[in-house]
């Protein structure tokens, strides 16, 4: 598409309020946008505040003469907004690009930079070929350096600017903090939460309840969304928790459904708190009035938390708690459904997952040893040759590792 010079207005015009003829004297133009060309290659124009051409020439495709009008306008609007030219979009893909022209504080026009996309934008072959963010404090510098436009008051803006993106910055940074302060409330409080509701212990439950209602509404202040976030996905827990300890999964889900449907409508920290305990009451209920085979229930529980921490230097009253069952009773219930004893399981869990290690993996038998849960390379060699009738090293030979 053919491009023509833009009529929109031309060194002699004038505002129409009896103002200068140009925004900038015609030999001042001359010097800086000669030496900006020189140093870019890129073409400047003067313009009056609503973007007419003022000096010096703006091309434009024809029939795009007003939008280019309107770019070069919105140029020198951001340009004295930030206190530096900032980059906008030109018709014809192109950017542009100004420095304010200004008499104290009164704003008289800009001087305008245009340049084909390809020019400012890096390609898939490498860098741009001009550095725009270079051309544009250049294109200020120059400005103020030759007193066209009020160098203090773009200082004042850009600091200004600064200002506003380090507050925030730090209003973000304390959001996350305070959100991640939340979170580290709930992640230490709910195992004994989970193990309360396991046992059916109400008494236990309320109290830790009442303790992170406590520290979240201290961290939380008025932002009951996020609260409510919290407390909903403690209710999902308990929720969750009930029907593995044998509660109603109907009835849950139920539970469940109604308390988003009260939640959205609360407003307030009492009434927070009090829907809260109501839901602690319906999970409890549903357990106690629901439950199927509880010790099944727990001893699943109990055994899928020993899967998960073997390894460790896990000990039969650590599971039991977690379970929801005294440790006599969690020790009766191994010996009653898979009869042996709590050391017996943990050593069998180890050997079993000594031997894909051994099978699997070209890892050293002592390097075995310490990963599933042993200290002593000749203990573990005992015990995996009680349930495996071989040696490590035996195995690992016969299974062709």
């Amino acid at each position: 598409m053919a491009e023509t010079e833009d009529p929109s207005s031309t060194a002699a015009d004038r505002p129409g309020d009896g103002g200068p003829a140009s925004p900038i004297d015609a030999e001042a133009f001359r010097r800086i946008a000669s030496a900006y060309r020189r140093r870019w290659g890129v073409r400047l124009c003067a313009a009056w505040p609503d973007g007419r051409v003022a000096m010096g020439v703006a091309t434009a495709a024809r029939g795009q003469h007003e939008a280019a009008t309107r770019a070069r306008e919105h140029a020198i609007a951001e340009a004295l907004r930030w206190g530096e030219p900032t980059v906008v979009e030109y018709p014809g893909k192109r950017l542009a690009w100004a420095a304010p022209l200004m008499h104290n504080r009164r704003l008289l026009g800009g001087l305008i930079a245009v340049t084909a996309e390809r020019r400012a934008l890096p390609g898939s072959g490498g860098p741009a070929p001009i550095d725009t963010r270079q051309a544009c404090a250049d294109l200020r510098t120059s400005a103020e350096e030759m007193n066209l436009t009020n160098a203090d008051l773009l200082a004042a803006r850009r600091a200004e600017y600064d200002r506003e993106q380090k507050r925030a910055e730090a209003i973000q940074d304390l959001k996350t903090r305070y959100f991640y302060s939340i979170r580290e409330v709930y992640l230490r409080e709910e195992p004994a939460l989970v193990a309360a509701v396991r046992r059916g212990d109400r008494h236990e439950a309320r109290g830790i309840l009442n303790r992170i209602l406590v520290e979240i509404y201290h961290l939380g202040g008025d932002d009951l969304k996020v609260i409510k976030s919290f407390l909903m996905e403690l209710v999902v827990t308990m929720c969750r928790t009930a029907v593995e300890c044998g509660g109603d999964p109907q009835q849950l889900l139920g539970a469940n459904f109604a308390s988003i449907s009260e939640l959205s409508g609360i407003d307030s920290e009492v009434d927070l708190s009090h829907w809260l305990v109501q839901m602690l009451e319906r999970i409890m209920d549903s357990i106690r009035r629901h439950r199927r085979e509880p010790s099944a229930a727990m001893l699943h529980a109990a055994m899928k938390y020993l899967a998960a921490h073997f390894q460790d230097p896990v000990s039969r009253d650590q599971v039991a708690r977690m379970a929801g069952l005294s440790p006599a009773y969690f020790s009766r219930l191994i010996h009653q459904r898979m009869g042996r004893s709590f050391s017996d399981l943990v050593n069998q869990m180890r050997a079993d997952r000594a031997a894909e290690l051994l099978r699997d993996t070209d890892k050293s038998v002592l390097a075995i040893a310490l990963e599933v849960g042993f200290n002593d390379q000749s203990y573990f060699t005992k015990v995996f040759r009680r349930y495996r009738r071989m040696t490590p090293r035996q195995y690992r030979r016969r299974e062709g590792s």
